[in-house]
């Protein structure tokens, strides 16, 4: 049987790094070739990987190749356009987040797949993580009771984060800047344990000079759920290259958890003692258990849930159910970001 062929839009880290080694792992598809403006980047993309075919449009890659399956891996700008094109001409489409740039947009994007009968997901990867992957199981067993806080972290190393030192980058062109590109990954994430959000509040500050194209280097947003509230702080101050330490507040029990790990504060050790001796535990008690099965990286795994999804109607990765909400949370989170930085300081 022929494989499937795949065409990958977009040949930057998110195309190159994140998409094409899993396309090119799968045994169901062959990659067919790389579009990109930069049709210089492309081929050398294209060349170091053996994939045939190198590309300057997506619409010109579709029809050189015929390919079944689209991966979008540009800015979100111009994902409304590609995605059309693609449901229109017979292709179905794994597209990397954010959705869109607008609510309005997806919606668009929305009503073309299910006209033409296509398949769509949007790459809300982290959500597949073995720490959330475990905290979300908790919450679906009922053990930690009706959820009543969730506190979600996302720092980076401003100085080392790509995105927030390059002003060219798309992030800073879209309202919320670079925090409206890592906000839907803490949306989808507080999505699979609480479901539907509704946005509260959103403070954001400017405390130094750096990155003047940054009007904010420190923010926090409150949203609230059926049964209690979300709080997602992100900054780009830490030292650390990145820190994503969560708690989980219910009824019955309270938890700690990351990317990799997520354990019930009881077991914690006793309070008073010192961060390092807390680290040092931590460390010897994940190192003493038993070695589980090593998951697939998360992108792998959307990459071939997707696969699964598009050739034997097996689970989509991310419903679009869900891909709506997070865009219209973001969206309004968006909106709110731009309105505060631009009030006036009171006194």
């Amino acid at each position: 049987m022929a494989k499937v062929k795949v065409l990958i839009v977009g040949s930057g880290v998110a195309g190159s790094v994140r998409h094409l080694p899993f396309f090119q792992k799968n045994p169901q598809v062959t990659l067919a070739g790389m579009c990109d403006p930069d049709l210089e980047r492309a081929r050398r993309v294209a060349a170091e990987n053996g994939i045939p075919g190198a590309f300057s449009s997506m619409e010109e890659g579709l029809a050189q190749t015929g390919a079944r399956i689209v991966s979008i891996c540009t800015p979100p700008q111009t994902h409304k356009d590609l995605a059309i094109y693609a449901f229109e001409h017979g292709a179905d489409v794994l597209m990397e987040k954010p959705f869109a740039v607008t609510l309005e947009e997806a919606r668009q994007i929305v009503a073309v797949q299910q006209r033409t009968g296509r398949k769509l997901s949007v790459v809300h990867q982290n959500k597949f993580m073995a720490g959330i992957l475990r905290m979300t199981e908790i919450v679906r067993r009922g053990d930690a009771g009706r959820v009543l806080h969730i506190g979600l972290t996302w720092m980076t190393n401003g100085d080392r984060d790509r995105m927030v030192i390059d002003p060219n980058f798309w992030c800073h062109k879209i309202p919320g800047g670079r925090w409206a590109e890592s906000l839907p990954h803490q949306l989808y994430i507080a999505y699979a344990l609480v479901g539907e959000m509704r946005l509260l509040s959103v403070a954001a500050r400017k405390t130094g000079t750096k990155w003047p194209w940054m009007s904010a280097d420190e923010v926090d947003v409150v949203l609230e759920s059926r049964d209690g509230y979300v709080n997602i702080r992100m900054s780009a101050n830490p030292e650390e290259i990145k820190r994503r330490i969560n708690i989980l507040h219910g009824t019955k029990a309270s938890y700690m958890f990351s990317y990799k790990t997520a354990f019930a504060l009881a077991e914690r050790p006793n309070a008073r003692i010192s961060m390092e001796l807390f680290r040092r535990w931590l460390a010897a008690r994940l190192i003493s258990r038993p070695k589980a099965k090593a998951l697939p990286s998360p992108h792998e795994h959307v990459i071939n849930q997707f696969i699964e999804y598009v050739l034997h109607d097996g689970p989509n990765p991310t419903s679009p159910e869900e891909a709506l909400h997070v865009e219209e949370l973001n969206e309004q989170f968006g909106a709110e970001f731009e309105r505060v930085i631009r009030k006036p300081a009171q006194g």
